[in-house]
């Protein structure tokens, strides 16, 4: 088997590209949100270039890097199949690429639906390295578009297939290496704020008045504030500091920005969105106001159609709507709101049926259209209805019936590691100069690789593993958990200590925590929030695909903090990597 696989790969390797992308970075001044700095372009833009492929077909990304540091690109979501080697992180499946070099990544589109690219180096992502990326489904495949609308499903599938990315993101005026210094320079983590929320690249620093900020401040950090003596600042939580440059968390100040404008046609009756989560630090409520949305796939696999009003969106996520235009051609609210505790911030994009007056502005003011979310992300009235991930089930079914043997558990302790911005997956904070470890852990022999159980964990093939995320101190934020290759099952999730020593063990005794029927089957797993109490969520996946790939929170200060480790996959049928496919 094992050269057989080898042989597999060889051929893999030399796959003819149906679809190339050339993706030139560079390091330019730009200014998305009406505020110049520095910052990474593709291409010359930003975001990156939507890059679209059919099912089934071979991508060839070639990525130059023309920044002044060395950096990598990853496929967000991409199983990468048999190709390992091409899933972007430095020092486990490639060497960084430097300055001046050339990459080319190529992977098979094995499944269809909505993924990302983004840098995977330190914290670039935060300098705007992403873009979007579409795998539009193969013929024949089975849709579950008759749940929404039996006499729409020819409209429905046309819409698909002229699906418009949003990517959300948030936006700091500092790059991402400043902003990393001062959090070092402080010793604590000063990252939880940001200057604006963007959609699709576009957005306005908005300062909120002090109304405003005390009406919407949580009730939940209230009396935290009050017997400190501290209040919400005008951009975050005031700390009197005097290690942190007032900017970080006092000073806003307002720009004119722009507006991400989506048209929407007045000739269609059906429009489809893929909503996409490139943000660094924020969750946040998405909705459009008087627009019900129609999820019909998350993190790129079709699900029963759930209809909402609202989208929460963590790190990372994905999730393809449909949107019915059966409203009065005019322009109306795209609500992005931050749900984070340590900030209230905000932004409005502009859907506009194609034949509306075309009259925008920045101003939220400008928008006469009603809302289902306010400025804070909860609920203007109580029929609004947020998508519940505990309602959502694959289509067609994935969980294997019955439930399969475990071979392993893995169980893991989300602390912060000696200061606040220093983080851990699992006790033991994650050393970042494995980037460049010479060869990266993909070329190596795994038995060869040394084995910290705290940093790295083994699996053979063709098992099933669980992964309990133990969020083991109280005052903890949701963490956004991503699994590079292929996705897995949230199978339950609690409040306190995980006591047991097996997900069998802990359905036994608490099975309303536990879903072995139809769990929701995703690519990023958002850990509890923890604020009176530790909590935990259990992941079972099934080894598929042998290689090196990264676990880790993919809240960008705490990856660059050591939120993360590494599952060697397979190592009894590890891959052989070509030279060709070695930088």
């Amino acid at each position: 088997m094992f050269l057989g696989l080898i042989s597999w790969l060889s051929l893999a390797a030399y796959a003819v590209a149906d679809s190339r992308y050339t993706l030139e970075l560079t390091w330019a001044r730009g200014s998305p949100d009406g505020f110049e700095r520095e910052m990474i372009l593709i291409n010359g833009h930003f975001p990156g270039p939507h890059i679209e492929l059919e099912e089934g077909d071979w991508a060839e990304i070639v990525v130059v890097n023309k920044l002044p540091f060395n950096t990598t690109i990853h496929a967000h979501g991409i199983h990468q199949t048999n190709t390992p080697w091409a899933d972007g992180v430095p020092g486990l499946s490639q060497r960084p690429i430097q300055p001046g070099d050339t990459f080319t990544y190529r992977w098979q589109a094995d499944t269809y639906g909505s993924y990302f690219y983004h840098a995977h180096t330190r914290g670039q992502i935060d300098d705007g390295c992403y873009g979007p990326i579409t795998i539009k489904p193969k013929a024949g495949i089975s849709k579950p578009f008759d749940k929404i609308a039996p006499e729409d499903v020819s409209l429905l599938e046309a819409a698909e297939a002229r699906v418009t990315p949003l990517i959300l993101s948030d936006w700091r005026h500092k790059t991402s290496s400043e902003t990393w210094d001062i959090e070092v320079a402080a010793g604590l983590e000063s990252a939880v704020c940001v200057d604006s929320i963007l959609v699709n690249g576009k957005g306005a620093v908005d300062c909120w008045s002090r109304e405003d900020l005390t009406k919407y401040t949580s009730p939940a950090i209230v009396p935290v504030l009050q017997q400190a003596n501290l209040s919400m600042t005008d951009k975050g939580p005031d700390t009197n500091l005097t290690a942190l440059p007032s900017s970080v968390f006092d000073v806003c100040i307002p720009t004119q920005g722009s507006r991400e404008v989506v048209k929407a046609p007045s000739s269609d009756k059906w429009m489809s969105l893929d909503i996409i989560s490139s943000a660094s630090i924020g969750t946040f409520a998405f909705s459009i106001d008087e627009h019900p949305l129609w999820v019909y796939a998350v993190d790129g696999h079709y699900i029963e159609p759930l209809k909402v009003d609202v989208l929460t969106v963590a790190n990372g996520e994905r999730y393809s709507v449909f949107v019915q235009l059966n409203k009065t051609a005019k322009n109306y609210g795209i609500r992005v709101a931050s749900l984070a505790l340590a900030q209230l911030i905000d932004t409005t994009a502009v859907f506009s049926y194609d034949d509306a007056e075309q009259s925008y502005g920045n101003g939220s003011t400008t928008l006469e259209s009603k809302p289902s979310i306010n400025r804070a992300g909860g609920n203007v009235t109580a029929d609004v209805v947020f998508f519940n991930q505990a309602e959502m089930v694959s289509f067609p079914p994935q969980f294997p019936q019955p439930a399969p043997a475990v071979d392993q558990t893995f169980l893991f302790s989300l602390v912060t590691a000696g200061s606040s911005y220093r983080w851990a997956l699992n006790g033991t904070a994650f050393d970042n100069a494995i980037d460049n470890s010479n060869p990266p852990l993909l070329y190596q022999r795994p038995h060869a690789i040394t084995n910290d159980s705290n940093l790295i964990l083994t699996t053979k093939n063709n098992t099933w593993i669980d992964l309990v995320f133990h969020v083991a101190t109280a005052g903890q934020p949701p963490h956004p958990i991503h699994k590079h290759s292929n996705k897995g099952f949230i199978i339950g999730q609690g409040e306190g200590n995980f006591t047991w020593n097996s997900v069998a063990q802990a359905a036994a005794e608490n099975p309303e925590n536990f879903n072995l029927i139809s769990p929701p089957f995703r690519d990023g797993f958002v850990t509890p929030a923890s604020a009176t109490s530790p909590t935990w969520l259990a992941v079972r996946y099934q080894v598929v695909n042998p290689g090196a790939f990264l676990l880790h929170c993919h809240v960008q200060s705490h990856l660059e903090g050591g939120m993360s480790m590494v599952i060697l996959d397979g190592v009894d049928e590890w891959p052989e990597v070509s030279k060709n496919h070695m930088n």
